[in-house]
């Protein structure tokens, strides 16, 4: 009588496991499709990337306008070319005649979503801006959201979204 008890016991046991297994393998949610909570390799080469963008994108010395103008060609895509055209266009104009020099440095990312070749993430920043006329420098923090795409191995930049303080 034993065996046959343990033997209907393990028959309902297995199917119970394989039935949990299947719910558990079709519950489809926003969590389980966001790589930035389950993937952190993927997440730290997003935030890496975007970091790095923001820095050389949003620096920019009068003297040297290149590299800006190189990190904007390479590392934006679709809408943040003209947002970024509209959000650094006064400075890059005004730069010459103030001899200016801004320096930004990303001090923090979060990234909010990650699903495939798509990224949503948060940036904080520190801008310091310098004349060459000499004076104090001006620094001021900075909030963006930033959505990139995947092209190939590097992050681009698609959408810049701004946040100013309440």
């Amino acid at each position: 009588m034993l065996p046959a008890v343990l033997a209907v016991i393990t028959v309902v046991l297995g199917g119970l496991a394989a039935w949990f297994g299947a719910e558990a393998s079709s519950l489809s949610t926003p969590a389980t499709q966001n790589a930035a909570l389950t993937d952190p390799a993927a997440t730290n080469t997003v935030s890496r990337q975007v970091s790095s963008a923001i820095n050389a994108l949003f620096s920019y010395d009068y003297a040297f306008p290149g590299p800006t103008t190189q990190a904007a060609r390479r590392l934006l895509t679709g809408q943040a070319i003209a947002q970024y055209a509209s959000l650094f266009g006064q400075v890059q104009r005004e730069a010459p005649r103030q001899k200016l020099i801004v320096t930004t440095t990303v001090t923090d990312t979060g990234v909010e979503m990650l699903d495939g070749a798509h990224a949503r993430v948060l940036v904080f920043a520190v801008e310091s801006d310098r004349r060459a006329a000499g004076g104090q420098p001006a620094t001021a923090g900075a909030m963006l959201g930033v959505n990139a795409i995947l092209q190939g191995t590097t992050w681009k930049i698609s959408g810049i979204d701004t946040f100013s303080a309440p």
